[in-house]
């Protein structure tokens, strides 16, 4: 049985959820105008 610690589980996360935020930040620009082209009629 393998022992997972807190602070591998909290190294994942943080593996994990950095390059999506990245991404979103970087992206943020262009989704919104999507967001509101697609909106407006």
């Amino acid at each position: 049985m393998r022992i997972v610690t807190l602070e591998t589980i909290n190294a994942a996360v943080v593996l994990i959820t950095l390059p999506v935020v990245l991404l979103v930040l970087l992206a943020q620009r262009r989704i919104v105008s999507g967001l509101t082209t697609g909106a407006v009629k």
